[in-house]
């Protein structure tokens, strides 16, 4: 069998050889007659990221692109060797993006296809079924030689089937009849192992249906298996956080140590950010406090105030407080971190991510706060003050619905930071981002015991 680019090829420069211009040449009517040797010695030469471009394009299905790549390739004969080097160029674009298309479709097959054991009185061949979303299986079948060259294995396609016998590669026409078992006896051990391997914690539904497009399923052993897996998802999400949990309120050698005997926060130097931070931040707030909500780090505006949740996070979060029904004044505010993490920006100080080790050097004083307020319930806000609390990262999404406890007794409640809602990316988002902070707020002062404020006289 000759690829879709040799079929291509040979009309290609048949019209070529006779000067038909791109929007003369008939690609639905019937075949022109090869090149005379004269003609096909004739022929002028291309680059060879030209003829790759194009033996990856003829592969894809949309009909146009067989017109479409004779117009690059007349263009390119004609005058135009500079051509590819222009990525704007609308002809470059469109077989581009062909190209692409292609190959992802030969990664996609790379990956998602599954072959059955098929035995006979003499032999044991592996069989598989599968529907590429473009013409690739002659391109990406020699991976599979060398990945299972020990193997004698067939791969159908729609397009063409392919058959090694652990000493060549061959093609045949589709349509012909290759049995193939619906299961065999391994694919029991491969859904235990996928099984085991699924990670509840890390699971994005969308993404996943991204990277395995559901078009696949009906040839994959483990798709039947995808909606338990993600039905029970959350439950098991919850099972892993509260065992890690559980595990690090055993271990108290895990806590950060104690600072020196009359150190202060003001004197700390236990991680650099001191050394470029205007102050550090302590907490705020009554020292009896039933409720106490963790923040990341200070901002700049906190840096400058010595104040907790000042700036624009703290302007969202008090709207969030409001709607929460919380009074702020009953509440202890603090930050995992103390001191303002940064990057310079010109004449500006744009936040960064405090690193896990200054999120573990700064515990200590995170620690003397819970000690000293006792608090009912602990507010995580986002990530970092997460994974302060908690002595491990986990992901705010999966654990906002878990019952979570901190070492001293503290109920926990992970929600997302108000500057999460300053980020998200339109209207709606922030509006989502939003409700889900205040509905948590509303759980944990709920939680905590704590009382709507009177209403303010009108």
């Amino acid at each position: 069998m000759r690829t879709p680019y040799e079929q291509w090829r040979e009309r290609a420069r048949a019209f070529l050889s006779v000067g038909i211009r791109p929007e003369h040449a008939d690609w639905q009517g019937g075949l022109l007659g090869a090149p005379t040797p004269a003609q096909e010695s004739a022929m002028p030469r291309v680059p060879a990221a030209l003829v790759d471009l194009l033996q990856r394009a003829a592969c894809h299905r949309d009909p146009a692109r067989n017109a479409l790549m004779y117009r690059l390739l007349w263009r390119v004969v004609h005058g135009g060797r500079r051509l590819l080097r222009d990525a704007a160029d609308d002809d470059v674009m469109m077989v581009t993006r062909l190209a692409k298309a292609v190959d992802r479709a030969s990664h996609k097959m790379k990956a998602f296809v599954r072959f059955r054991e098929l035995r006979t009185e003499d032999t044991v061949r592996y069989v598989a079924r599968f529907e590429p979303e473009h013409d690739v299986i002659m391109r990406t079948a020699p991976f599979f030689v060398d990945r299972f060259a020990a193997m004698e294995w067939v791969i159908v396609t729609p397009d063409a089937i392919a058959r090694w016998n652990r000493r060549s590669l061959e093609f045949l026409p589709p349509g012909q009849q290759i049995s193939a078992p619906s299961e065999d006896a391994s694919e029991t051990l491969w859904l235990a192992y996928y099984d085991s391997i699924f990670n509840p914690a890390r699971l994005n539904v969308s993404m996943m249906r991204k990277e395995m497009p559901v078009a696949y399923w009906k040839h994959l052993p483990e798709a039947a298996r995808i909606p338990v897996l993600v039905a029970d998802a959350m439950p098991r999400a919850g099972r892993m956080i509260e065992h890690a949990v559980a595990c690090d309120a055993g271990n108290v050698a895990a806590r950060a140590p104690m600072p020196p005997p009359g150190s202060t926060l003001d004197s700390c130097r236990r991680c650099p950010l001191w050394e470029r931070a205007t102050q550090a931040v302590p907490g705020l707030g009554p020292r009896e406090a039933t409720l106490m909500v963790v923040g990341e780090q200070p901002g700049d505006e906190e840096d400058l105030s010595g104040k907790p949740f000042v700036g624009p996070a703290g302007r969202v979060l008090r709207r969030a407080f409001d709607d929460a029904g919380i009074d702020r004044a009953a509440i202890y505010v603090t930050n995992a971190v103390k001191h303002f993490s940064f990057e310079p920006r010109g004449t500006r100080r744009i936040h960064k991510t405090p690193a896990q080790r200054e999120i573990e050097a700064c515990r200590v004083w995170l620690d003397e706060e819970i000690d000293t307020v006792r608090p009912r319930v602990i507010v995580a806000l986002g990530a970092s003050a997460l994974s302060a609390l908690m002595r491990k990262r986990l992901a705010v999404g999966a654990a906002r619905d878990v019952a979570l406890t901190h070492p001293s007794g503290a109920r926990v409640v992970a929600t997302y930071h108000p500057s999460a809602v300053l980020r998200a990316p339109d209207e709606q988002a922030r509006a989502a981002t939003f409700e889900a902070l205040a509905y948590d707020l509303r759980n944990a002062r709920a939680l905590a015991g704590l009382v709507r404020p009177a209403p303010a006289p009108t």
